[in-house]
């Protein structure tokens, strides 16, 4: 028989199953019934009719039957109030019940004690509103709003999320928000703001990349963002771009338990900047890599760059992702990178 066939004729049947379990009331598994072992052969999820069955299930279909019957309910329903088999798979899917309840929006708090649909109406209402309010804030700033800025928000979902981060993902707040505001050249700029450039300029050439906001005095920032807006449109103004985390807030725990001060080394490990005024060594490196990654059509990987240069340039980028953004490159995907490294060792033999 065709494998589509197959299939059909096993959903057909575990339809019937949960059907007639459902009609009855019998939500358990029981072995007193006259199809118990042909019933018990859809639990086993890892082979045969199980397996085929429950692989037809997508995350979402799963999550939709859990909803279906909250509102049937009108309460977040406990494990007793589905039917066996599909408790079987919900918690095969999503690791246990609680977690299940959660993909599919519900409260954690199941049974006829627990939320009712109503009340979990309103809490996503709620949510959404604040999620909103994230992404408003983002706009009105012209950048992801910091943790101290919406407090209370933070508070609100700090059982929900762990990091600001992954609330900031959740609003819809991610790396584009670079293009709601964009940069300009400011033409009505006093001796004064051309003074306090120029000293952001000489500390960026100091350091070999554009400063962080922090390590600028707080009284020249506030001075030239009246003029300028945004650090970024600061920047701007000498011809620099900022360091850009590559996952911004990705430590900063809504819970506030863990957060800590970061060194600027840790910072910089996971950004990535353009090097300021560098030396004639890493210009023709980083030629020489370009020119490299031309021909082989793709970015190198770490162990096809010689040691001696590899040092040299991590020294200034301080990151190998970073090290490729100085010739507009990427790192290849962990998979691409291990399949290479493993030619490479082939090779080498």
């Amino acid at each position: 028989m065709h494998q589509g066939n197959v299939a059909e004729k096993y959903l057909k049947e575990f339809d019937e199953i949960v059907e007639e379990g459902i009609r009855t009331g019998n939500l358990e598994y029981d072995e007193g019934v006259q199809n118990a072992a042909q019933i018990f052969q859809f639990s086993k999820v890892e082979s045969g009719k199980g397996k085929i069955v429950y692989s037809s299930f997508s995350d979402e279909d799963l999550c939709k039957l859990l909803k279906n019957k909250a509102k049937q309910l009108g309460y977040v329903p406990a494990q007793k109030e589905i039917y066996w088999l599909y408790r079987i798979y919900i918690k095969k899917r999503f690791g246990n019940w609680p977690k299940a309840l959660v993909a599919a929006g519900l409260s954690k708090k199941a049974g006829k004690c627990g939320d009712s649909y109503e009340k979990i109406k309103q809490d996503k209402l709620l949510e959404k509103e604040r999620l909103t309010s994230v992404k408003n804030k983002a706009e009105e700033l012209g950048r992801p709003p910091h943790m101290h800025e919406m407090k209370e928000v933070a508070d609100y979902f700090k059982h929900k999320f762990d990091t600001w981060a992954e609330l900031l993902e959740a609003a819809g707040v991610n790396n584009q928000w670079k293009d709601w505001k964009p940069v300009y050249k400011v033409t009505t700029l006093s001796e004064e703001d051309k003074r306090l450039l120029e000293m952001i300029h000489k500390k960026s050439i100091e350091l070999g990349r554009p400063p962080m906001r922090m390590e600028i005095p707080a009284e020249i920032r506030t001075k030239l963002k009246r003029n300028c807006g945004t650090w970024r449109n600061i920047l701007y103004q000498i011809g620099l771009e900022p360091v850009q985390k590559i996952k911004p807030f990705n430590a900063t725990y809504l819970d506030g338990r863990r957060n800590r001060l970061i060194k600027h080394s840790e910072l910089l490990e996971g950004s990535v900047f353009k090097l300021v005024n560098p030396d004639k060594k890493t210009i023709a490196q980083l030629e020489t890599l370009k020119k490299e990654a031309v021909r082989l059509n793709r970015p190198l990987v770490k162990s096809e760059i010689p040691k001696e240069i590899y040092n040299h340039l991590i020294e200034q980028c301080i990151s190998y992702r970073n090290l490729l953004y100085q010739i507009d490159l990427q790192p290849l995907d962990k998979t691409k990178e291990k399949e290479i490294e493993k030619e490479l060792r082939k090779r080498r033999k």
